[in-house]
């Protein structure tokens, strides 16, 4: 295997940053010096008409990859949504909150928590093997919880849907496919997809609730297996296998037509992206210093070397779980209860516009990562969060205190304020920014170990949100306000910049040695920034 070469140089990265070491040259200058003469969102930009017959072949890896976000989106809307019909109260015996239905969603992420292992898997059997089978478990999942005759056997489904679950992530597969240009545009797309899921079964729900039978909650947990069996049909005629995944296990022909194939408009190996793609992929594994390791081999990350990608890992997969979107989610019908809400039909409305206002801002902000930093995005999407929280715990004290109908309904219009700028400016990120801190031969397991941080926060958010709304009310917000601000300034402090690099590009932000990954990451940004602006200017001086 080659390593790239500078084109001006001729020299690797590594070699640059060895003869910077020795000559006395701040580091992180030539790293960011480097990275700014190759621009890899120009040449696939250029390499690349949408409008052609390879954006109708993205459309179908789109189409698939979608129905995987959609399938966990009716989960999210059921488990919301059931909640506010009395006959699946009855049938089971519990309450609106509580022990029961705590342990119910909790078993969903436990279950999340002990399959995110085997998405390392990936790396064996490849991206789209584990994605089948994970799918296929959900399917399963769905007949047994829509049939289940006692709570023993419901159990059983929540826990086999999360580990489904776990398997059917494919931010991992749609940032590795997308060409360099659509990366955040596409993946934001997918993550949107979520809520189509989510207002498809939502409306079909206030429907279920002129049903005077025990199928009125059986039906919508049938079809949670609609969307994961149509990617069990779909996933082998109408998407790839990763070309990172295939240059990993020596494929590079493979690798290479499918580059050709997905990022170029007329399928041409000759196109200056397929190279630098496949060259980058494969100097990023003769360079990473972590190496290719066993399935079950997690010590990795919790070496020097890879130890700032974990806790970043961690960091915000707790940033993910904890912000506070559970209420609106998951516990919306005893939230609302709170502010003296409690019709079902009533309820699963609000449910609905939420949910919909969530997906086309989600779709807005697939379209704001590709103009703003990550960073950035981060943390206004924060502060909007903290505003709106802090207005909702307000309005929500005034409704304990005189029950007026004004500030319940101005309580609903904070939390619809909320999804917005939560959808804007964060959802986006949640399928893409873990996987871009995560270097190729550790992607899979990255994932995996991602994946277990938000299944282990996510039981302790979901008890904590059941037990809390019983115990505490409209004052669980405070919890949540509390800890976002926290979260803001960790973030400032450990968070690197991402937007506008290739996956390879990345891995230079945290293997480069003696500089400080967010320091780095943003001297590159920088660099990056204005030799874009001198080559516009050296543009318009030659027309």
């Amino acid at each position: 295997m080659t390593t790239r070469r500078d084109v001006k140089t001729g020299v690797s990265l590594v070699a640059a940053v060895e003869t910077a070491e020795k000559l006395g040259t701040t580091v992180d200058e030539v790293v960011a010096a480097r990275l700014s003469e190759e621009d890899m969102m120009r040449i696939s930009a250029e390499s690349l008409n949408i409008s052609s017959w390879t954006g109708l072949r993205i459309c179908g890896i789109m189409f698939v990859m979608g129905c995987n976000q959609a399938g966990y989106g009716i989960d999210w809307a059921v488990v919301g949504g059931i909640n506010a019909f009395d006959s699946w109260h009855d049938y089971f015996g519990f309450g609106e909150a509580g022990v029961i239905l705590g342990t119910m969603n909790a078993l969903m992420t436990i279950g999340t928590f002990v399959g995110a292992p085997f998405l390392a898997l990936g790396d064996t059997f490849g991206r789209r093997g584990v994605n089948f089978v994970g799918n296929a478990l959900v399917v399963a999942a769905a007949l047994l919880q829509g049939l289940a005759p006692n709570l023993p056997c419901f159990f059983v489904g929540r826990l086999l849907l999360g580990f489904g679950t776990a398997l059917c992530t494919a931010p991992q597969y749609m940032a590795e496919i997308a060409p360099v240009h659509l990366r955040g545009r596409l993946v934001g797309i997918f993550g949107a997809c979520f809520q189509v899921g989510s207002i498809v079964m939502n409306a079909a729900m206030m429907g279920f609730t002129q049903w005077n039978s025990d199928w009125q909650w059986r039906a919508p947990l049938l079809l949670e297996g609609l969307f994961p069996f149509l990617v069990c049909v779909f996933i082998y005629i109408l998407c790839p296998e990763s070309p990172r995944y295939l240059v990993m296990k020596g494929k590079r022909e493979q690798a290479r037509h499918v580059v050709a194939k997905y990022m170029t408009t007329h399928n041409d190996e000759n196109a200056p992206i397929v190279p630098l793609v496949l060259a980058q992929i494969e100097e990023s594994l003769e360079e990473s210093n972590t190496g290719v390791r066993a399935a079950w081999d997690y010590r990795i990350f919790f070496t020097k070397q890879v130890g700032y990608r974990t806790m970043v890992l961690l960091i915000y997969s707790l940033f993910q779980q904890w912000n506070g979107g559970g209420i609106i989610g998951n516990y919306l019908t005893p939230a609302l209860a709170t502010i003296g809400i409690n019709d079902a039909l009533d309820q699963l409305g609000i449910n609905l516009g939420l949910t919909a206002v969530y997906f086309i801002f989600t779709v807005f902000g697939s379209y704001l990562i590709d103009i703003f930093r990550r960073r950035t995005l981060i943390f206004t999407g924060l502060v909007s969060i903290i505003i709106f929280q802090v207005a909702t715990t307000i309005t929500s004290w005034q409704y304990a205190q005189t029950e007026s109908k004004a500030t319940a309904y101005l309580t609903i219009v904070w939390m619809f304020l909320f999804q917005i700028c939560s959808a804007s400016f964060i959802a986006t990120m949640h399928n893409l920014y873990p996987v871009e801190i995560i270097s190729l031969p550790l992607r899979a397991k990255g994932m995996g170990l991602y994946a277990m941080f938000q299944g282990a926060a996510g039981v302790v958010n979901t008890y904590a949100i059941s037990l809390g709304i019983v115990k505490l009310g409209y004052k669980i917000w405070a919890v949540y306000i509390a800890y976002n601000f926290i979260q803001l300034i960790a973030s400032y402090f450990i968070f690197p910049e991402t937007s506008k690099l290739s996956l390879e590009e990345i891995d230079r932000v945290f293997e480069t040695k003696g500089t400080d990954p967010v320091k780095l990451s943003l001297k590159i940004s920088k660099a990056k920034k204005e030799k874009a602006k001198v080559d516009r200017e050296t543009e318009r001086s030659e027309l």
